[in-house]
């Protein structure tokens, strides 16, 4: 009887960790983060950066990137926290907030994942979080979220197909050219 309850109780709490996962993965990331990180990447003034952290000392990359990606997970924890107290709209902002430090962050940590794969203590904790990720995603409570999810994205799709039509048209109006009546 305790078994059952335990797994029960284990379920739901697993359920709802995974559902946040998705969730901040694909509607934070996907929409969101993404885009921001591929303006990030694009910019010139970068390219130079690059070359600077590519001349770092590992060590120096390594405390860098450390503090920016601590400061970017416990602002997402405080933002999840508002948001699970009912502070719904400041939680919210505050995670959006964050998302440009995640996107660079992010730049960062491609750039220089070979320096940081340099430390065996580093590389151990990227590959074991890399390892739950996949079996989260490998997780029958997540393969099921994942597939209710998709199947209200391609809901929402439908339901709203016909009002981004309407605002695409609307867009593409206000780009047109107008003619200007000369008399006025």
């Amino acid at each position: 009887m305790l078994k059952k309850i335990t797994a029960k109780i284990t379920n739901i709490v697993l359920g709802i960790l995974v559902a946040v996962y998705i969730v901040l993965e694909e509607l934070v990331w996907e929409n969101i983060a993404e885009p921001v990180y591929a303006f990030i990447h694009g910019l010139a003034i970068l390219q130079n950066a690059e070359a600077f952290i590519e001349r770092l000392n590992r060590h120096v990359v390594l405390v860098l990137f450390l503090a920016l990606f601590t400061q970017v997970e416990l602002l997402g924890i405080f933002a999840l926290k508002l948001i699970g107290t009912g502070k719904v709209i400041a939680g919210t902002t505050l995670y959006a907030g964050k998302i440009p430090v995640a996107a660079f962050t992010f730049w960062l940590f491609r750039i220089s994942k070979a320096k940081l794969m340099t430390f065996g203590w580093f590389k151990r904790a990227y590959d074991f979080v890399i390892l739950i990720i996949e079996k989260i995603k490998a997780s029958a409570i997540h393969q099921s979220i994942a597939a209710r999810l998709k199947a209200v994205k391609e809901w929402l799709k439908i339901r709203l197909s016909p009002i981004s039509q309407y605002i695409r048209k609307f867009i593409e109006t206000l780009r047109r050219p107008r003619a200007f009546d000369e008399t006025s």
